[in-house]
């Protein structure tokens, strides 16, 4: 059964794909290394309960402050009513992963969307209290299924919230700031924009390539190499 504002398998593909082009756009020290649908393996564990849970996203966050890895959970929605229940089970997710996991006892996670959600509780969804009273609740069968009956240690959940980030990107922020990407190998910008836009390429195409071809100061458009970073404009997803 499909949940409140979820999208279709593609859409939500192509969401992850922005979500994270955005983020390595935007946070310098911040670079991805695999996704969930190509990589299942390295963003997957094994709950307390022997249930399997994975992330969305596994990448790496590097400067001179913090150094680890970045589990991210990436949501594209049409609307917010189920997000918050969602963030929850993102909690369970990574409590499990740090606590359970000596490799990941200080890594960061990442819940990333572009709808607002939580408005009644505002910047409290990365309190203490917050994230405290999500792990404890005997009410959430989500949480439970990962979580089980094992002990929540208050002093790690503190040490959780200071590696919890919150990301709302919405369409017309992502529209509107750049987006990063790496090229591998049987890429081309055809494909790369239509991996960004669920499958198609947006109208326009012709024009959109030679724009990303003179932003990245190559050839041509068909002219671009596998691991090489090039930076664009998202043009949005149709909702036909």
């Amino acid at each position: 059964m499909s949940k409140a504002g979820e999208v279709n398998q593609a859409t939500g593909q192509a969401y992850q794909y922005v979500f994270v082009g955005a983020l390595e756009a935007n946070i310098k020290a911040f670079e991805n290394k695999f996704h969930v649908h190509n990589a299942p393996e390295k963003t997957s564990f094994k709950g307390r309960t022997g249930k399997s849970f994975s992330f969305d996203f596994n990448g790496v966050l590097r400067d001179s402050f913090r150094s680890g890895e970045v589990f991210g959970e990436s949501k594209g929605y049409t609307k917010g009513d189920n997000l918050l229940s969602e963030f929850r089970v993102f909690l369970a997710k990574a409590y499990v992963t740090s606590f359970d996991h000596e490799r990941h006892r200080n890594d960061y996670f990442w819940f990333v969307t572009n709808v607002p959600f939580g408005c009644s509780e505002g910047s409290q969804i990365r309190s203490f209290d917050f994230v405290r009273a999500a792990l404890i609740d005997a009410s959430n069968a989500e949480v439970l299924e990962i979580l089980g009956n094992g002990h929540i240690d208050d002093g790690f959940v503190r040490s959780l919230v200071e590696r919890l980030g919150v990301f709302i990107l919405t369409d017309s922020y992502l529209m509107n700031t750049d987006i990063s990407y790496r090229v591998v190998p049987g890429d081309s910008i055809w494909t790369i924009v239509k991996k960004f836009h669920g499958g198609r390429a947006p109208s326009g195409f012709g024009h959109v390539a030679g724009t990303i071809a003179a932003k990245n100061r190559l050839p041509s458009p068909d002219e671009i190499r596998s691991g090489q970073r090039i930076r664009f404009r998202w043009r949005g997803l149709s909702r036909k």
